[in-house]
């Protein structure tokens, strides 16, 4: 047995290996799904990803082997490192260097073996294996095919280096954050050389700006805003640091607001750098709102005076009602919205308060003379409201309250504030006839959704809190009375294998703002259910608890006959296509001519009749790689295409179809396209403009054009074919993606078409991880795209 040597990069390549953070971790479904792909695709008993570390080689995904790792002096992985390329033993047995291996001679009773180098950084790491018991050489398709699962294992260690990476970052990025929103402090940067500055939005939001209404920022963005009269002690505290007298630059200084008035403002700041000779390059400080602190002892100074004029600004009246034992009354102090409210003046008051009463409406001033005698008796807050007339014989409706206090002399002296809710009282009103219009409203819409078996809910996502109407509980089979709704009930009620489903689309309307799933529930009972959630977040200015609202409605019926229509359409397609290959054949026999010679009559009904046969066949052929595609069974084989070859592959296709109909094709790109490259299945993606083609032939009028083009927007190229047709209706845009769905059935009769072609496009450029979509309007022609990623 002829032990693995070690690279002379071994410590570059464990370090390389380290880094990846995968030794001794948990299995991941990301490398366990193409360890499982490559061994269905390959037929072999055993495939593993094989990390090689210093004296061992550990298995991060494996399939056919409950073994987790092996000694690496026995590893066959530990030669596969050695080189670039498939290291392959076709037969372990008879090859000197593993003949007395222990895993040849044992289990796994290794007799064939490829390995593929996984290279990370420039140095190989591991290795993904292929292994059997029995002896075997791959094909070049079948090392090719190997090759590509490594280069998609590497790929994906790299997305998970780059996903670890993100989450440190994102992590920093908000922690940081979070102390500059938590303390509510503006920052600032200035290069002392260059003058530049750069400010974040809480410094603009202090005076009253955003941070765009302030561009361009510069140094004199500061200066602007600066009070005159504190520019001279800015600069000074500026110089002393920048001289080194002073170890920070600090000052409280006034900035003018957008609105005109000033703020006060607490400036602090350090040079952070110096340029080579020693001058002070980059001075980073922070910038406080301390206009509360400033204004508090002026505040306080003022304090008597702004009290005075508060109650003379206020729009309720601020007064002193007095009570004597012998049935007196008044009011010393009103302030002079009494006139505004009651039609007195204080003065006419202030001795005796029997204009006031005069104006109480009847029926209310036996209410509150009751109310005031029960204050006056206990000593407990007066309030009330009541109507007063007002000088056109109109009502007025008040609210009072006040504190009783006892005087020296028997006397009872009440302090408070009557307001005019006239307007409050009437909405009051009618806020209570709209909540029977509301109730009446909930009525029905609780019939509406039980017939409908949709329930309602609102989530708040920042305090996890969480509403449902009484539906929910009937279609999550649960007791309203017992449970309280809550993210874990519903968590717990996903159907385990569509919880990474719901979690990416709670996920996904966090940044969209609407969450759109379906899945299936589990009640307590054992009984699964689908549903379909529907949600929307509401706008986000207006929502500081990230509430969303949105509805769930139990679809089980609706998916037990969508699968029975999946199930009829697949054993019908397949029931036909073996007899329809048979008549197609026999009727193609036919018209060759080689058996017999049809008059011209019965020519023209064989061409019919083959015609018809092409487009059942093509129906078929659509409806299988449409449930393929539902069932996740097509294979896509992907890889880096280069676009201008297969644009004139397509239009080569269609140039006798094309001529068919007097029509011209013409194909468009840029020069620059010509060095890039998309990552697609190349049968697919012709198959994709093979319909767009067609149908922009069969739709554009006698001498049309039909353009095909490519172009690079963005990190995308996108393809794109242009007719000069009649273009396409609003109201079949919405429809014109799904299955059998056609603009005019009568159409079908004419141009011909199932209504398909275009259901399937979607289906496939969304496999490839593509977009689709179409641009027109009527008697203007259409333009339908398909948009891929660039790839290196």
């Amino acid at each position: 047995m002829q032990k693995p040597v070690k690279p002379k990069t071994e410590q570059q390549r464990l370090s390389a290996l380290f880094n990846t953070g995968l030794l001794d971790t948990e299995p991941e479904l990301r490398f366990d799904r193409l360890t499982h792909l490559a061994q269905l695709c390959l037929d072999t008993e055993i495939v593993l990803v094989s990390l090689i570390d210093s004296d061992r080689q550990w298995f991060k995904s494996r399939q056919g082997l409950d073994a987790c790792e092996t000694h690496r002096d026995i590893s066959f992985c530990g030669h596969t490192i050695l080189g670039d390329g498939i290291f392959e033993i076709p037969d372990a047995q008879v090859d000197n260097r593993f003949t007395n291996n222990p895993l040849v001679l044992g289990a796994p009773f290794i007799r064939f073996y490829a390995g593929v180098p996984l290279s990370i950084n420039g140095v190989n790491i591991g290795t993904l294996c292929f292994i059997d018991s029995k002896p075997r050489q791959f094909t070049d398709k079948e090392r090719q095919i190997a090759t590509e699962f490594g280069k998609t294992i590497e790929q994906e260690i790299q997305d998970r280096l780059q996903e670890h990476a993100h989450e440190i970052l994102a992590a920093r990025e908000q922690m940081y954050r979070s102390v500059l929103e938590g303390t509510r402090i503006g920052t600032w940067q200035w290069n002392v050389q260059t003058g530049d500055t750069v400010l974040n939005e809480r410094w603009a939001d202090i005076m009253g700006y955003t941070l765009a209404e302030l561009e361009p920022v510069s140094v004199d963005t500061w200066l602007n805003l600066l009070h005159p009269d504190d520019v001279a002690d800015s600069d000074a505290q500026l110089e002393a640091h920048l001289n080194g007298k002073a170890p920070f630059y600090d000052i409280k200084c006034r900035m003018k607001h957008k609105q005109g008035h000033y703020v006060w403002v607490h400036d602090r700041g350090k040079v952070v750098s110096y340029t080579a000779d020693g001058q002070p390059l980059m001075m980073f400080g922070t910038h406080a709102d301390i206009t509360q602190q400033q204004l508090s002892e002026i505040a306080l100074l003022h304090s008597r005076d702004e009290l005075y004029k508060l109650t003379q600004q206020l729009p309720g009246v601020v007064y002193q009602y007095q009570s004597w034992p012998d049935g007196r009354s008044a009011f010393p102090y009103a302030s002079t919205a009494i006139e505004e409210i009651y039609g007195v003046t204080p003065e006419e008051v202030r001795h005796d308060a029997t204009n006031a009463f005069a104006k109480i409406h009847p029926d209310d001033l036996g209410l509150l003379v009751d109310s005031i005698e029960r204050s006056l008796e206990t000593l407990n807050l007066w309030e009330l409201e009541y109507r007063i007339i007002a000088n056109n014989d109109s009502f007025k409706w008040l609210s009072g309250r006040a504190t009783p206090e006892r005087m020296p002399d028997g006397s009872t002296l009440w302090h408070g504030y009557i307001q005019d809710i006239t307007q409050t009282k009437e909405h009051y009103l009618k806020l209570e006839e709209l909540n029977q219009q509301l109730n009446v409203a909930q009525q029905s819409l609780d019939l509406a959704s039980e017939q409908a078996q949709i329930g309602y809910w609102q989530a708040s996502l920042k305090q996890g809190t969480l509403w449902w109407s009484p539906m929910i509980y009937q279609i999550f089979g649960l007791n309203e009375q017992d449970f309280s709704p809550s993210v874990s009930l519903f968590k717990r009620a996903v159907h385990p294998d569509d919880v990474s489903k719901v979690e990416q689309s709670e996920d996904q309307a966090r940044i969209t703002g609407i969450h759109n799933v379906i899945h299936r529930i589990i009640r307590p009972n054992g009984e699964v259910r689908w549903v379909h959630e529907l949600g929307q977040l509401v706008s986000e200015d207006k929502n500081p608890e990230l509430i969303m609202i949105g509805s769930v409605q139990d679809i089980t019926d609706r998916m037990k006959l969508q699968k029975i229509k999946d199930d009829f359409i697949s054993t019908v397609s397949h029931e036909l296509r073996t007899p329809l290959t048979s008549i197609n054949g026999a009727l193609t026999l036919l018209q060759s001519g080689k058996i017999v010679s049809l008059p011209e009559k019965a020519q023209k009904l064989m061409d019919i009749a083959s015609s018809n046969c092409l487009q059942l066949s093509r129906l078929i052929n659509d409806l299988l790689d449409i449930e393929k595609l539902a069932a996740g069974k097509m294979l896509f084989e992907m890889k880096p295409l280069n676009v201008p070859p297969l644009l004139q592959r397509a239009l080569n296709d269609h140039q006798p179809y094309a001529d068919l109909h007097n029509i011209i094709l013409e194909l468009q790109y840029a020069s620059q396209i010509n060095d890039m490259r998309i990552y697609v299945d190349e049968h697919r993606l012709l198959q994709i403009l093979t319909n767009f083609l067609s149908n922009a032939v069969k739709f554009s009028p006698q001498n049309g054009q039909v353009t095909l083009s490519a172009s690079v927007i963005g990190d995308q190229i996108e393809i794109a074919v242009q007719d000069q047709g009649c273009g396409i209706s609003d109201d079949f845009k919405s429809r014109i993606f799904e299955k059998f769905s056609q603009a005019d059935a009568s159409s079908s009769k004419v141009k011909g078409g199932t209504g398909l072609g275009l259901a399937l496009c979607k289906e496939l450029t969304e496999a490839m991880h593509g977009k689709i979509g179409f641009n027109s309007n009527l008697e203007q022609g259409a333009r339908f795209y398909v948009r891929f990623a660039l790839t290196n």
